[in-house]
């Protein structure tokens, strides 16, 4: 009890001792932090002591100076005479002139000021002032630009006039370029009209035209551009397209430049309007593609059957990819490119499934589930140039028809005869096999309707071999019958058939259970009216019983040994 007291007061202890030192060491920090406030309120006071000193320095001098002379001129007033003029005169040259005077103190604010003032003048003036650049050519001054690249565009543009005149001499353009204020007199000029004046001041014989341009590529011009502009017009109007097109226009932009030409490079209308409205052809070597047809490449290159077939006669026999195939492109000088919508119906491929199914026998593979394609409806932007599709895009689209998931069974059912070619008196069975060998092995030992009247077919097979549901369904009967079936299971299925397997040596099923076709049900036996073992298999539709041979066929049946008896 002692160590537990002197525990407990040493902890008491040391707390204090810890929260003592936590509150000692905040207290030292407040301290510091007021100490370095305070050193710092001193420096800034003593900074605004220095400043107001040193600004008043002048002042102060002043007011001196002001008393001393002040004071002389009271002492010499006595006097009078020569001495007192002298000292006023003194006291009015000291306050406007000497040093700190009026004047001095003046100079000293107001020159900067004035400096300052002008500065800004100076470059409020410059700023508003409009600059270009002379432009010097030949010895002339043919204008003002507004930058250096005008110029450069200028002369490219007197460089494709002259390229196109197949001229062998060259015209020198190198000019000369000053920095210009430019006044109310002066005009800029663009960069076709610069170069317009740089051909005039050349001793070309030029004249005054239309230029055409295409793509800022120089073609040539004309007198008269309507003409060529109502021409290419008609040509966008009267083209013939199939179906609603919109956005109808030319591939290449084509301008129309009023300017100086040399009259070499002048054509006449008629000789325009067929250069740009002809087009050429040129064969080409196209390469099939999968699932191509004959009229896709047609529609691919607006040729017509006849065309095709001539220039590929072996393409009647049909189109294999990887072919190689002639066909001719026609090549527009002015493409026309339009763009049309439509809409347009895709198929989607469907998917196969492998699946294991007891519905089958072992061995045997069948469509459960045949597939069907999809459908998709789209529809889609198309671009033509030519009436060639050159670009296509999907605007909306929508699944009209989801595919059909194609199912293929893979069978896992194993009953069987013990030997199938002989199982039905000598031959197999060859019904339609919607139902499954009953019995794991056996033979038939009679059959539907024998001589005594016979309602099924009977399996014999060793006592206890296993007993299987020949078709899924819901088990309405199991167990000892007293009519002379002995120990029986009837199982009733969906599609309004029933199948009864009797003499049992014992059930496995039980009454109200639902079985899987190839299901364990019972066993093999020699119960109620029955001579030796095996199993008495019915099949009835609405009660009517049906001979069971229509159902089975053991033809690809193939005998699988069990586990355990290989055991």
């Amino acid at each position: 009890m002692k160590l537990l007291v002197a525990l407990a007061v040493r902890a008491g202890h040391c707390t204090v001792k810890f929260f003592a030192a936590i509150l000692l060491a905040i207290i030292k920090t407040i301290k510091f932090i007021f100490s370095e406030f305070r050193e710092l309120f001193g420096f800034a006071g003593r900074a605004i002591k220095w400043i107001f000193r040193e600004s008043t320095e002048s002042y102060r001098n002043r007011v001196r100076i002001s008393r001393e002379l002040s004071h002389e001129v009271k002492i010499t007033r006595k006097q009078g005479g020569k001495e007192y003029r002298q000292a006023v005169a003194k006291l009015i040259c000291s306050f406007f002139f000497g040093e700190d005077g009026v004047m001095y103190t003046a100079f000293n604010w107001i020159l900067p000021i004035i400096s300052i003032a002008f500065l800004v003048g100076v470059v409020g003036y410059g700023s508003g002032l409009e600059y270009g650049i002379a432009v010097e050519y030949n010895g002339k001054d043919i204008g003002i630009i507004s930058a250096e690249a005008d110029f450069t565009k200028a002369e490219k543009d007197v460089q494709q006039r002259i390229s196109y005149a197949d001229r062998d001499e060259m015209i020198d353009l190198s000019a000369k370029f000053s920095l210009k204020i430019i006044s109310d007199g002066d005009k800029v000029i663009s960069a076709g009209q610069l170069a317009d004046k740089m051909l005039e001041a050349s001793d070309e014989e030029l004249s005054k035209a239309y230029g055409i341009y295409i793509d800022g590529e120089f073609i040539g011009a004309v007198k008269d551009k309507n003409k060529i502009e109502n021409a290419l017009d008609d040509r966008l109007i009267n083209y013939d397209v199939e179906g609603i097109v919109h956005d109808i226009e030319y591939v290449n932009k084509v301008e129309f430049t009023e300017g100086i030409y040399l009259q070499s490079s002048i054509r006449t209308e008629e000789e325009t309007i067929d250069l740009l409205t002809s087009a050429k052809e040129k064969k080409h070597v196209h390469v099939a593609e999968k699932g191509e047809t004959v009229i896709d490449i047609i529609q691919q290159y607006g040729m017509t059957v006849e065309e095709f077939n001539e220039m590929n006669p072996s393409a009647k026999d049909g189109i294999k990819e990887g072919k190689l195939l002639y066909v001719v492109e026609r090549e527009s000088y002015l493409p026309i490119k339009y763009v049309r919508e439509m809409e347009t119906i895709s198929f989607l491929d469907y998917q196969t499934l492998e699946v294991e199914t007891s519905s089958l026998n072992v061995g045997t593979r069948a469509v459960l589930v045949k597939g069907e394609r999809g459908e998709k409806k789209s529809t889609v932007e198309i671009t033509y140039v030519d009436g060639i599709e050159s670009a296509r895009k999907v605007l909306s689209s929508e699944v009209t028809k989801k595919p059909v998931v194609e199912t293929i069974g893979i069978g896992t059912y194993s009953a069987c005869p013990d030997d199938p070619q002989t199982v039905y008196f000598g031959s197999p069975l060859t019904g339609s096999g919607e139902m499954g060998w009953p019995v794991d092995g056996g033979w038939v030992s009679d059959s539907f309707i024998s001589d005594r009247n016979h309602k099924g077919m009977d399996i014999a097979a060793p006592e206890s071999t296993e007993i299987y549901a020949a078709q899924e369904g819901t088990v309405i009967a199991a167990g000892w019958n007293s009519g002379g079936y002995g120990n029986v299971v009837m199982i009733e299925h969906e599609n309004g058939y029933a199948t009864l397997y009797a003499h049992m040596i014992s059930t496995y099923a039980v009454e109200g259970q639902y079985v899987s076709k190839g299901q364990l049900i019972g066993f093999v036996g020699n119960t109620g009216n029955s001579f030796g073992n095996h199993c008495h298999f019915e099949v009835r539709y609405q009660g009517i019983c049906l001979d069971p041979a229509s159902f089975l066929n053991t033809t690809n049946m193939v005998k699988q040994e069990h586990d355990d008896d290989e055991q």
